[in-house]
């Protein structure tokens, strides 16, 4: 049988996009019979060699460049749907990683659940998760805790980025996409290829602009406005045995408004939010806010060096981090002047070292070991203004016009080994174990101070018969401290250290069937409180400012199946948590964190992908997830209005009880499946089609029990159609996501002050809504 060449060369193509899969589906012929299909090896580095995913004996996904881009994924927020049991998401003040129902909660000490490499490098602040996506290789999502290779803040798993690197051919492309829905216009151009006999390099610039999908009627503007530049230059030295990789990249991207809108008016709220009050409350893509916007500046140089001797590879990793935010953040999320013109910001700057040495792989016994030094700067800001709306009651006047401010900066150091060791006991048990020491310390300091000297004090008799008269400062001083804010300035020094193990058993039955048994510690690191409104010693509204390590326990069991042009991998998983680093609501307006839960998590994962013939590919995967409190005493709320019956906690007055509840962002089951095909049309040209579906079952998008922010369960689905020519010269794309238009919101809480500001008869409240039904066409041009 003669081989189609042109339907071969189309079902690499088509693998090359499946789920990130590097994956070739290569028609062989055999012999003079008919050509046999298979899967293509699918390479990932995330036990920092080069393996095959199937031999790897963990939960991992494995999402392409290519397939980034096919779909106009721009972010890792964008990315997330696609993967089950992920969820990034962005909050009103922070931006959070979540694997397995695992993330870090809204404040700005709490170290990443999730830890986040670009080409190795750790990126471990929550700002930087809103980093573009641009000309990546691939990106790993590793599930459970990783404490060897990936540190000891990779406690829930770890996302690793890859970029394209250098090639040894010249090549150069640029794309330019137009999306009709919130007009996003979007351009790459990408140079590649030798520049002498050892040295290659590569350059992308990318620029982005979008309007948005939420119409701001106080503003006149559609947001989330966003506006990007990125750039990217490498450059790759071989010289035999010696590699040397040079990396710098900036990144701009900035952001006027947020898709916020309000939702769900209950009990008086709309009546006594009407008139000059209005506060809009239907769901219907419009809001009200006096403006939002984020400001971004990343920068970073990184140095990897690796030389090869005697089949032995050491690898250098030296990198610098900085970034500059600087954010205008209406925390009411309405058009009152409660908190018009309240900003926060970051400065950050890390650098990082890690030396590793991998011996070969050939013997019984082979080992990755190294050693790990970071060292950070950080310094943030926010300043929370008192609106004129505040005087429609007449108590809350005497804080109008004044501030509550707060500073705060923290220099840490991390020393790191780590030993990973893998045994060949027979040709097909293999045992795999290691550790990391990690060593922090950490030192911060925090200021709050409340400048009150343009409010109107506190006349006599006001706060009660007889009560004094107080001065404008004097008086708000007193104000803040009804709402259990109060200035402090504050000191600190922490030292930890933590031992995280990792044991893992493999039994390979034939070069297709391998069955895995985990045991995992992880941790992460404690840190200082940069939001709490008082101070320890308070003694009548204590806050909070040092909290300790949260730890984790993991037990997994897995396996991995190729059948020639099947593959399916499955995982089991147990996890208990303890000392669950969280936000504890105040009672008022603020938060403290404690060490304060103990959860446990189970659940199944399943991938695998199925080659129905040379033209077309069929992907999926499918998780399970069950998640629950063990001990959460201290957890936030819902409104008294709403659930009346929640348990309370049985330590701190204003609390509630979930123990035995589930978290937030936890559906019990997700999954998506993709189905592609290619068509010849004609000698030079053939057709790419491909439709995916995402599930998500429901969830409860707020921190509380309260059945106003539940999330329903979904589906939503994307389409792609493009024609391309048989030179790879040219492609032109269709793309259609969320084309049902779903509307999903990815977080939900009470407006702030609703229920103050009625006494408890009403309350409303604001949902973050990801992306609706976008269409956009895409044309890539070839070099």
């Amino acid at each position: 049988m003669q081989i189609n060449y042109k339907k071969k060369r189309v079902a690499i193509y088509i693998s090359a996009l499946m789920m990130g899969y590097s994956v070739n589906a290569i028609a062989q012929e055999t012999n003079g019979k008919d050509a046999e299909l298979s899967l293509e090896v699918i390479e990932v580095t995330a036990q920092k060699r080069s393996q095959g995913l199937q031999d790897v004996p963990i939960s991992i996904s494995a999402i392409s460049g290519d397939l980034l881009k096919s779909n106009n994924i721009n972010s890792l927020t964008d990315m997330s749907s696609s993967v089950p049991n992920l969820n990034i998401t962005k909050s009103g003040i922070t931006n959070q990683i979540g694997i397995r129902g695992i993330s870090s909660g809204g404040n700005k000490g709490f170290e990443q659940s999730v830890a986040m490499y670009v080409d190795e490098v750790y990126y471990g602040r929550d700002q930087l998760i809103q980093l573009p996506l641009v000309d990546l290789e691939r990106v790993e999502i590793l599930r459970g805790p990783q404490p060897i290779l990936f540190g000891k803040n990779a406690i829930a798993g770890a996302i690793s980025l890859s970029s394209a690197r250098p090639t040894d051919d010249f090549e150069a492309s640029i794309s330019t996409l137009y999306e009709f829905e919130q007009e996003e216009f979007k351009t790459v151009g990408i140079i590649s290829g030798p520049l002498t006999d050892n040295l290659k390099g590569r350059f992308v610039a990318s620029y982005r602009e979008m309007d948005g999908w939420i119409e701001n009627v106080t503003l006149d503007r559609t947001e989330p406005n966003t506006e990007q530049l990125y750039l990217r230059g490498m450059l790759e030295w071989d010289y035999d045995d010696l590699t040397i990789l040079l990396k710098a990249e900036t990144s701009n991207f900035d952001t006027a408004g947020r898709a916020i809108e309000n939702h769900s008016a209950i009990g008086s709220y709309s009546t006594i939010f009407s008139g000059a009050l209005y506060v809009e409350t239907d769901e219907d893509y419009k809001s009200q806010n006096n403006g939002q916007e984020s400001n971004n500046t990343v920068d970073t140089l990184m140095l990897n060096v690796a030389y090869d001797i005697n089949d032995f590879t050491i690898t250098s990793t030296t990198a610098y981090l900085k970034y500059d935010t600087d954010e205008l953040i209406d925390v009411d999320y309405t058009g009152l002047d409660l908190f018009n013109g309240s900003t926060q910001g970051e400065r950050f700057k890390q650098w990082s070292q890690e030396l590793r040495v991998a011996s070969p792989t050939d013997g019984n016994l082979d080992y990755i070991a190294g050693i790990y030094i970071q060292d950070n700067e950080l310094i943030t800001y926010d300043n929370v203004l008192f609106g004129s709306t505040f005087a429609a009651n007449p108590a809350y006047v005497p804080i109008v016009g004044g501030s509550w401010d707060r500073d705060f900066s923290q220099d840490s150091q991390v020393f790191s080994a780590f030993a990973q060791l893998n045994w060949r006991i027979t040709e097909q048990l293999s045992v795999t174990a290691g550790a990391r020491y990690s060593k922090e310390e950490k030192d911060a300091h925090r200021v709050l101070n409340l400048p009150g000297e343009n409010t109107s004090g506190i006349p006599a008799d006001a706060l009660f018969p007889g009560s004094p008269a107080f001065g404008p400062q004097a008086g708000f001083e007193v104000m803040m401290g009804a709402i259990k804010i109060y200035a402090h300035d504050l000191e600190g020094t922490r030292n930890e250290s933590q031992l995280d193990p990792l044991l893992n058993i493999q039994y390979e039955v034939d070069d297709d069937t391998l069955f895995y048994a985990s045991y995992t510690q992880g941790s992460k690191g404690g840190g200082f409180d940069i939001r709490s409104n008082s101070y320890p010693d308070n003694p009548v509204n204590p806050g909070s400012f040092e909290f300790e390590d949260e730890q984790a326990t993991s037990y997994e069991l897995g396996g991995k199946f190729g059948f020639g042009y099947i593959e399916i991998n499955g995982a089991a998983f147990f996890t208990h948590y303890e000392d669950l680093q969280v936000t504890q609501f105040d009672g008022t307006v603020g938060f403290n964190v404690q060490n304060a839960a103990e959860a446990e998590i189970k659940g199944i994962e399943i991938d695998g992908r199925w080659l129905l013939s040379e033209s077309l590919v069929l992907t999926g995967s499918l998780a399970y997830l069950d998640f629950e409190y063990l001990d959460f005493d201290v957890a936030q709320c819902a409104p008294d209005l709403v659930l009346p019956d929640q348990v309370l906690s049985s330590s701190v007055d204003g609390l509630c009880n979930l123990t035995g509840e589930r978290a937030i962002y936890t559906p019990e089951f997700s999954g998506n499946l993709r189905l592609q095909y290619q068509q010849d049309i004609s000698d030079w040209a053939y057709m790419t089609y491909s439709l995916n579906m995402e599930y998500s079952d429901e969830y409860n998008a707020g921190v509380t029990i309260d059945p106003n922010t539940m999330q329903d369960s979904y589906t939503r689905w994307g389409l792609r159609i493009a024609l391309a020519d048989y030179d790879d010269k040219w492609q032109l794309a269709l793309i259609g996501n969320n084309i049902t238009d779903e509307r999903v919101m990815t977080l939900s809480n009470s407006l702030p002050f609703s229920t103050t500001l009625t006494g408890g008869t009403g309350v409303a409240y604001y949902g973050i809504y990801e992306r609706p039904r976008s269409v956009a066409v895409e044309f890539t041009y070839n070099f």
